[in-house]
């Protein structure tokens, strides 16, 4: 269907372009007037190209299809490319839209035979991912997954989530024990050709952090219909040494914002909370905690009040706390028979602040009523229940989870807590 409204798309916009085309011109080589083609009638001399300046860098009088300052794209007023969509922050870079989708193999479970499949790299989800084994001798540098773009594109870069970004319901982190891909070699299928060709060789990060996308380069290839990607090499997963995982790829254009369709709903950018990439940090007090990075948040419990000094807690992120003028961090242990991931003052652990990153919200929206948790799973200490529909904003989405901000009627005070992602409404 995509391939379809897409095609009929550019159709259409093809023909606005060569009506526009057109409109009378004057020929400056004989000064006959009412040309309407390419070529004048009466000399033969061509149509001077019209200028137009680029909406990324400024530069005037360019007559290409790039411009000749910056290389970004034309854009025609009123028409975007409908193969193409908006990265949510970036002003000259747009995603070419897959179409389709396979691979050489993937793992398959008995009771879900499609929770690994090859869709599930670019299904703008991070938290599912294909899958494969390299276990067999000489799977490594014989398996691929390909990208069908279905219309001829352009393709300046490839960007990868790499890994499995995502947590078990009981909290494990699916990153370290499963595989990663670490050498990569990618191959481009030009329009009207039958073979992949201009072979680019990447070797990806084992980014633990995960704090965005790893991106690369591949240099400018016009007329793409498909991009195949090959794995050569693997980071070892610390329990499934074999099981290969990829979470996300996607197809980049160098191209203004304008000229691509408007960025589709996603989900909120996942939070990542695991002792992997968090801080130990020994307790300096007793630890006073809130649901939120300030005292105007509610009270979630003190903890370790005999004890403190012989606990250690992991550090997630930091926060600034307008109110009070310090930071504030977010803090993940177990105690009195739970989990809890809450907050408390920097006062209170032994962290350095500089080494953390800064907590930020990732989208607004609605909950219906649910119970709650402080955390990302049912392992963790309930939270209030929301007893009706509630205005939120959203910090990140984990396992399954939700988190969320927002102001209680019932208590008259703020909250922040875990929802489960069915009852949770995000833009």
């Amino acid at each position: 269907m995509k391939k379809i409204v897409c095609c009929i798309l550019i159709a259409v916009l093809g023909l606005c372009c060569a009506q526009a085309e057109g409109s009378d011109w004057t020929c400056a080589s004989c000064g006959q007037t009412g040309n309407t083609g390419n070529f004048c009638f009466n000399c033969g001399a061509a149509r001077p190209a019209e200028s137009w300046t680029c909406a990324s860098c400024g530069k005037t009088d360019n007559t290409g299809n790039y411009c000749s300052n910056c290389g970004a794209a034309r854009s025609v007023q009123g028409t975007v490319n409908p193969c193409l969509e908006q990265i949510p922050g970036e002003a000259n870079r747009v995603k070419v839209l897959i179409a389709d989708v396979s691979a050489s193999s993937y793992l398959q479970k008995a009771s879900d035979p499609l929770i690994w499949q090859p869709a599930n790299a670019a299904d703008g989800d991070e938290s599912t991912c294909w899958q494969f084994s390299s276990k067999a001798k000489g799977t490594l540098g014989n398996t691929w997954l390909a990208l069908d773009i279905g219309s001829a594109q352009t393709v300046d870069a490839l960007w990868f989530k790499n890994g499995f970004w995502a947590y078990s319901t009981s909290g494990s982190d699916q990153y370290v024990i499963n595989a990663r891909p670490k050498g990569i070699r990618a191959e481009f299928l030009y329009n009207g050709s039958a073979s992949y060709a201009d072979p680019v060789e990447l070797t990806l990060q084992d980014d633990k952090a995960r704090t965005g996308w790893q991106r690369f380069d591949v240099g400018h290839h016009e007329n793409v219909i498909g991009v195949r990607l090959w794995v050569l090499s693997s980071y070892k997963g610390s329990k499934y040494e074999n099981d290969v995982c990829l979470s996300e790829v996607m197809l980049v254009q160098n191209a203004p914002a304008a000229t691509a369709l408007q960025p589709q709903a996603t989900n909120v950018p996942t939070v990542y909370g695991s002792s992997s990439n968090a801080a130990s940090a020994k307790l300096k007090m007793r630890l006073s905690t809130r649901s939120g990075p300030g005292t105007q948040y509610s009270e979630t419990g003190s903890y370790f009040n005999d004890n403190w000094q012989t606990v250690t807690v992991q550090v997630l992120a930091k926060e600034w706390d307008s109110y009070n003028d310090i930071w504030w961090v977010l803090v993940d242990f177990t105690a009195e028979g739970a989990r809890h991931r809450v907050w408390t003052g920097q006062k209170r652990v032994d962290v350095n602040v500089d080494s953390l990153r800064e907590y930020y919200s990732s989208g607004q929206g609605t909950v219906s009523a649910t119970d709650t948790r402080q955390g990302p799973g049912s392992n963790y200490a309930k939270g209030p229940r929301i007893t009706h529909w509630e205005d939120v904003v959203a910090y990140g989405r984990e396992n399954g989870y939700v988190e969320v901000e927002y102001y209680s009627d019932d208590y008259n005070t703020v909250y922040r807590a875990w929802v489960p992602e069915g009852v949770a409404s995000i833009d």
